[in-house]
């Protein structure tokens, strides 16, 4: 009798590339999807010109006005914050303006020294942006 050997089947490997590459795709839509950081707006208003109503010159009258110094220190990366006068670390800048909120104070003016870096400026109005002041004007020269 003729015997008639038969092949064994060949297990068939699965290619990895495209799987690789859907896993690739999925990453990249994750990554590209989603949110690291809270981006939110920093209302400011520039310029520090006076009120246009006469009445309501005379009604702000008697509330204290808020007036932030910011003047950089060479060699350091830090800034001297002075509020009203009083020379702050950064971290109490926002229990000061809340005090002075407290008082009846509305508005606060940002004057940075022309030395002073950009990025300084914009934590100390985020600083001020979380107390309880209604608004911000940053005033430059």
């Amino acid at each position: 009798m003729i015997s008639i050997e038969t092949p064994l089947a060949r297990r068939k490997r699965i290619p990895l590339t495209p799987l690789i590459d859907v896993i690739f795709i999925l990453i990249m839509f994750f990554l590209l999807s989603s949110t690291f950081g809270v981006w939110r707006p920093l209302e400011v208003a520039l310029g520090g010109g006076a009120p246009a109503g006469g009445a309501e010159a005379q009604s702000n009258a008697s509330v204290p006005a808020v007036l932030i110094i910011v003047k950089s220190v060479p060699g350091e990366d830090l800034s001297a914050v002075t509020v009203n006068g009083n020379e702050l670390p950064l971290a109490g800048l926002a229990q000061e303006l809340n005090r002075l909120a407290e008082v009846g104070a509305r508005d606060a003016v940002l004057l940075p020294d022309k030395g002073t870096d950009f990025q300084q400026v914009v934590k100390i109005l985020d600083e001020a942006r979380t107390s309880k002041l209604t608004s911000v004007r940053l005033h430059l020269d």
